[in-house]
């Protein structure tokens, strides 16, 4: 159990040490803050957590390869002075939750914020009238070249003599921009960058109470959770995607999967419900033996089963998706600006879905197929045992530990705890292969024979 922020701090930076920064962001830093004077509670270290996961790495924060530092909101100025390698910096406090499914998200307005020359500075601006301006702690986005060439000021700093817009973007202290006397002209987040983004406001007493009322809602999940969240904007933006759809498609590509295969044979393949891996890994690995199929979910557990058992075509598929309640991902079809060309191009490595179909038609007809109900993160490590003992086990979890929904319902060190429980267990077998993510995001894939 994490017991303050120097914990969570200590266990974050201990398992994203070895990320890459990837190129194109090695110029950009991500500044997490945790206000000094915040009691810490489970409400505060999933908002600490939320920011951390959103901030790390790609535009919808699935991604690692984001140099990222966290820190006391008490030491951004010792922070700041230390960033000479970098260019610019996105500082939020954690609490700051974005929508990862929009068509442009936070990250990726920060990324053209840095790449136009003109900007500076931009965040929450607080101008009430007859009372020095600042501002907010939350968000702000500087480019650290010109805050340099200014002397290096404190972001935080009032400002009594400025000139502002006449217009608020609410209220009457939210101008468009501000020019503060000797410093260049600061803009204020647009709507558009409001409407993908909530803050907690941790300072006050009944937000405090919202937060970990709603946190652990989250944590238990029954039946009819999200009509037991509390009208909050924080919460909306939260959990805009935090349904459990059944992914038709695979949204990573196959390259990653079969370029590094061992030759040795395999008798036993677990690997979630979703898309066609399994059934080219079957086709592809020296494998002869049983698939497990399993979910969290029951209701993946069935549309899975049916879709094998009956080998059912894409237009089966989707006409069996009219009658589910349960929302189908079909990765081919998404429409997200840059991320759904990724996205679409991930799954077109697998090859057209005739392919497919007769790949899972051959894995029925030869194999013995298992579905399981198990939830990877708190399984029944018994029943996991004695099926992988002195077995030759290929293991996949695919993005589960690091899955935006398994980080809203388990803490940092849960997922870390039974990260390594896993890998534990998977030491019963003869020799196993395991290819996931792991909790901070890193793609993660080894042979391990003894």
């Amino acid at each position: 159990m994490i017991k303050n922020f120097e914990q969570f701090r200590k266990l974050w930076t201990k398992e994203t040490s070895d990320i890459k920064i990837k190129n194109k962001t090695k110029h950009l830093v991500f500044i997490v803050m945790y206000p000094d004077n915040i009691e810490w509670d489970f409400g505060v270290e999933k908002q600490v957590q939320t920011t951390c996961v959103q901030t790390s790495g790609g535009l919808t924060g699935a991604g690692t390869g984001h140099n990222q530092i966290l820190c006391y909101t008490s030491e951004i100025f010792d922070v700041l002075n230390d960033c000479d390698e970098y260019t610019h910096a996105m500082v939020v406090t954690a609490g700051m939750t974005f929508s990862m499914t929009s068509s442009k998200t936070s990250i990726q307005s920060f990324y053209n914020f840095s790449e136009d020359e003109t900007n500076w500075c931009r965040g929450h601006i607080i101008a009430k009238p007859n009372k020095p301006a600042y501002l907010h702690h939350q968000h702000v986005e500087i480019n650290l070249d010109v805050w340099r060439e200014l002397g290096r000021p404190f972001i935080f700093e009032r400002w009594k003599n400025y000139e502002r817009s006449d217009e608020n973007y609410h209220d009457d202290y939210t101008p468009h921009w501000i020019t503060p006397k000797d410093r260049p002209t600061i803009v204020n987040f647009d709507d558009n960058d409001r409407r993908v983004k909530s803050f907690s406001y941790n300072n006050m007493e009944a937000r405090t109470k919202i937060q970990n009322r709603s946190w652990n809602i989250l944590k238990d999940r029954k039946e009819g959770w999200r009509n037991k969240l509390d009208d909050d904007n924080y919460f909306k933006t939260t959990c805009d995607r935090l349904n459990s759809s059944f992914y038709v498609e695979n949204t990573e590509s196959l390259g990653a999967y079969v370029e590094t295969l061992p030759n040795e044979k395999f008798d036993v393949i677990f690997s979630p419900t979703a898309g066609y891996v399994t059934e080219v890994l079957v086709e592809k690995l020296n494998f002869d033996g049983e698939v497990i199929f399993y979910d969290y979910a029951q209701n993946n557990i069935t549309i899975k089963e049916n879709i094998v058992e009956m080998n059912m075509s894409m237009e089966e598929i989707k006409k069996y998706s009219g009658y589910m309640d349960q929302p189908f991902n079909f990765t081919r079809n998404i429409n997200q600006g840059s991320q759904g060309v990724l996205l679409r191009k991930r799954a077109e490595t697998y090859g057209d879905f005739e392919y497919l179909r007769d790949l899972q038609k051959k894995m029925r007809d030869t194999y013995d197929i298992e579905y399981w109900l198990m939830d990877l993160i708190n399984p029944d490590y018994k029943k996991l045992k004695n099926k992988i003992e002195g077995k030759r086990v290929f293991f996949n979890t695919s993005n589960i530990f690091s899955y935006h929904i398994s980080h809203s319902v388990y803490t940092l060190d849960m997922l870390v705890r039974s990260f390594n429980r896993l890998q534990e267990t998977l030491n019963f077998s003869e020799y196993y292969l395991f290819r996931g993510t792991r909790p901070t995001k890193q793609h993660s894939q080894y042979f391990s024979k003894k």
